[in-house]
């Protein structure tokens, strides 16, 4: 699953659990494996010229931001008003991403890559001293994921959740005010 899914879903699940002023720390949280992982990971490609199993450690797009580890961390070591959603949006992304796994596994069509899975990452260092490695053999080849079925269907289950939330004002701050509104909070269109 890419941004929309991850987002869409992600809120939709953890959203009732925190106040409108903490949806951005969830919705950041959704995102914040991937924001870690992917550029860390690509980087490492980029700079040692090498992929997958042998880079060492950081063998794929799964790695330190997508342990339970960091986000217990982040939650122990940040206030809990901002702790506390990035936490429930990081959750949302672990169980996300293990559920394409193992979906993945359960129906084979759908495209998604099994194993090794995502929970040699959330559990980490628990299972090991090792992270999944990368399916994909470049950068252009993760992108091409997009096409497959569980990618696509969370793209487009996630957009539908962010424009419903988004209709029913689940975003607060985020929620764009009909201009009759706008006029009757003291803001004044400007004069032609």
């Amino acid at each position: 699953m890419f941004v929309l899914g991850h987002l869409g879903i992600g809120s939709f699940l953890a959203a009732r659990r925190v106040r409108a002023e903490q949806l951005g720390w969830l919705l950041f949280g959704a995102m914040l494996p991937d924001v870690i992982d992917k550029p860390l990971y690509y980087a490492v490609v980029v700079v040692t010229g090498r992929r997958g199993a042998d880079l060492g450690l950081v063998t794929g797009t799964r790695t330190f931001g997508h342990t339970l580890l960091f986000a217990i961390a982040l939650w122990i070591v940040i206030p809990r008003r901002t702790g506390t959603p990035l936490f429930l949006g990081i959750a949302t992304h672990l169980v996300l991403d293990e559920l394409g796994d193992v979906l993945g596994w359960l129906v084979p069509a759908l495209g998604t890559h099994a194993p090794p899975g995502t929970i040699s990452a959330i559990l980490f260092p628990l299972l090991g001293p090792h992270f999944p490695v990368s399916p994909f053999h470049s950068a252009m080849e993760h992108m091409q994921s997009l096409q497959n079925v569980y990618v696509v269907a969370g793209e487009a289950i996630g957009a539908a959740l962010l424009l419903w939330q988004w209709r029913a004002g689940v975003f607060g701050n985020f929620r764009r005010r009909p201009p009759a509104e706008k006029a009757a909070s003291g803001s004044t269109p400007a004069s032609p």
